[in-house]
């Protein structure tokens, strides 16, 4: 029998934000103004029960399906912006694939590129105008006109443009479907720090901060832009081990991102494409 809406008794008292309290998909990309994972639980659980469907139609990077995904609800997403579902769908896929596969992924990368990296961190200007033509890149559109720069290109130093290049090049030749998407996805997520966008936050460590248009919605230059070392591929393999965790630890009865469906008993993994 259908629970009336009537019937339930709203959360009056105020939940407090645990934004960094646990390691979970919530810190695994940025994304825009984001909700705190465990508010959005609180209310997952409180308006349904195991078995339900809980839709987002505005779903952004997906923690409203990925948590009641968690709670063995059948989370389902959409969002209008494609990068939220590439997002929302990279994280709800690691469950297809094996800790194993994403381990070897990620030696694999390492061993393509880390040498490379380490040369094109002190290579010169003339050396890096020869390597940019060696590499893939994708076209350089032109940006919107509150951006700080013309050309999608200029968002990039020349070292942070080959290196990720690079590293995407790598990316893509990891034969293991589902490992090669959760590697994507981290690249996707060390991108958001190598480039001319990211703001260092003051005080902090280098690295710690974020990119401007997370924060003020355009592509605004830092006024002293901060190159990060590749070297290590420290962010790639950090990233990487997060999705790796998260691969073992994302359990539930099923999703639905971006139109693809699956459902099965409480201890079944993700089944999105």
């Amino acid at each position: 029998m259908m629970t009336q809406y009537g019937e339930i008794t709203p959360i009056r008292a105020r939940v407090p934000s645990a934004r960094q309290s646990a390691r979970r998909h919530y810190g695994v990309h940025p994304y825009f103004t984001r909700r705190p994972y465990n508010v959005v639980r609180a209310y997952i659980l409180r308006y349904s029960k195991e078995r339900d469907r809980v839709l987002d139609p505005f779903g952004g990077s997906g923690v409203t399906a990925i948590e009641a995904f968690l709670e063995n609800r059948v989370g389902i997403q959409s969002d209008i912006n494609p990068f939220a579902n590439f997002v929302a769908r990279g994280i709800a896929n690691l469950t297809r694939g094996h800790i194993s596969a994403y381990s070897e992924a990620l030696e694999r990368v390492r061993e393509a590129c880390e040498r490379r990296l380490q040369s094109i961190e002190h290579a010169g200007d003339d050396e890096l105008r020869r390597l940019r033509r060696t590499v893939r890149l994708p076209p350089n559109v032109p940006l919107s006109a509150n951006s700080d720069v013309r050309m999608y290109y200029d968002l990039f130093s020349p070292r942070q443009l080959v290196s990720l290049a690079l590293l995407k090049d790598a990316i893509d030749r990891v034969p293991d479907r589902y490992a090669g998407r959760g590697m994507l996805l981290a690249w996707s997520a060390a991108l958001t720090k190598l480039n001319k966008t990211f703001l260092s936050a003051e005080g902090r460590a280098e690295s710690r901060g974020g990119s401007s248009v997370f924060s003020i919605y355009r592509y605004k230059i830092a006024k002293k832009p901060v190159e990060l070392p590749f070297s290590r591929i420290r962010r790639t393999e950090a990233t990487s081990l997060t999705l790796i965790y998260l691969c073992s630890g994302i359990t539930g009865s099923g999703t639905r991102l971006g139109g693809t469906s699956g459902q099965g008993s409480s201890s079944s993994a993700a089944t999105c494409a």
